[in-house]
């Protein structure tokens, strides 16, 4: 059985239709019918169910694409294990990070995994961590750099083994001409009468509830974005004030903006970089782990250090 006709059936699943298959994919739409086509003639059932508006696998369909997912992500396991056994200087190295890591530490990590390893071919994908560690499930990613927030984290998965890259304490975004900015600290409490930008339903906005919650208030949202640029923009504007990892501090260069410590609260973000429970890793996996967990030695988050007294509600 083709493999190459495997990969088409997933990502065909994956997306829902045959022609954004065939963007993703990068080969015609005609050509991706075929290869469907041809699967369902060999296993003699039909795996698709096609309609006018979305293509949704048969009954038939969800079983084979569950054996499909492990076949691959066995032969992706395969493919990097022989790579350990001989030559480690050639080959592909594929990394999904999330967007603010991609803004700030990880590519002086890349840059330093070219420079050692200019014979690999490396792809950056930008994606949050449940999409990021779904694809190292499904072999699509060699390794992830993800993030999770203890405060509300889920038990850990066992299908992953996670090297700590930092514990990202969090710190709130103000105006530097706010008497928020005066205080060394604040608590979380004091901003309980602000206007919030927040973001959007995602992991992050499930931390700043319980937060808040743990703390007596609920956040009153004025505004919701995942970008941290356009969320400092927005507080910089006078919108409102915003959580955020300290880490962005590093992309805060306006003046305008001040990032204060949060005071007496576990909200942090534990920042990782992962890769699937008992794979091979190759000389380049491990080279370039090595270097995302370094990438932030002797770095200084851009927090706002003042000698004033924390802030006490």
């Amino acid at each position: 059985m083709d493999t190459t006709r495997l990969r088409v059936f997933r990502e065909v699943t994956r997306q829902g239709s045959f022609t954004a298959a065939a963007d993703v994919l990068h080969i015609s739409q005609p050509a991706v019918s075929q290869h469907v086509a041809k699967l369902e003639q060999e296993l003699g059932c039909r795996l698709l169910e096609r309609s006018s508006r979305r293509v949704r696998p048969t009954s038939a369909g969800e079983v084979f694409l569950r054996h499909v997912e492990s076949l691959l992500a066995g032969l992706d396991d395969a493919r990097r294990e022989l790579a350990a056994l001989t030559r480690s200087d050639c080959g592909q190295l594929r990394l999904t990070v999330f967007p603010s890591a991609v803004a700030t530490f990880v590519p002086s990590a890349v840059g330093a995994f070219r420079a050692a390893f200019p014979k690999v071919r490396t792809s950056l994908t930008e994606a949050d961590p449940p999409i990021a560690l779904a694809r190292l499930l499904a072999g699509d990613t060699d390794l992830a750099v993800v993030y999770d927030y203890p405060l509300v984290g889920a038990p850990v998965d066992p299908r992953f083994d996670q090297t700590l890259i930092v514990a990202d304490s969090m710190a709130v975004a103000v105006r530097a001409d706010s008497a928020f900015a005066a205080h060394g600290s604040v608590p979380l409490a004091a901003l309980s009468g602000q206007e919030w930008i927040a973001p959007g339903p995602s992991m992050c906005r499930d931390a700043l509830n319980e937060a808040c919650r743990r703390t007596g208030f609920g956040p009153n949202v004025v505004s919701e974005t995942n970008d941290y640029q356009a969320m400092l923009g927005l507080v910089e504007a006078g919108v409102g004030v915003a959580v955020v990892p300290r880490l962005v501090g590093a992309i805060a260069r306006s003046r305008s903006i001040a990032l204060v410590p949060l005071a007496a609260t576990r909200l942090e973000r534990i920042v990782s970089v992962a890769c699937r429970s008992g794979s091979a890793l190759t000389p380049a996996m491990e080279f370039m782990r090595s270097m995302l967990c370094g990438a932030l030695a002797g770095q200084h988050t851009e927090v706002r250090e003042v000698e004033a007294p924390a802030l006490s509600v």
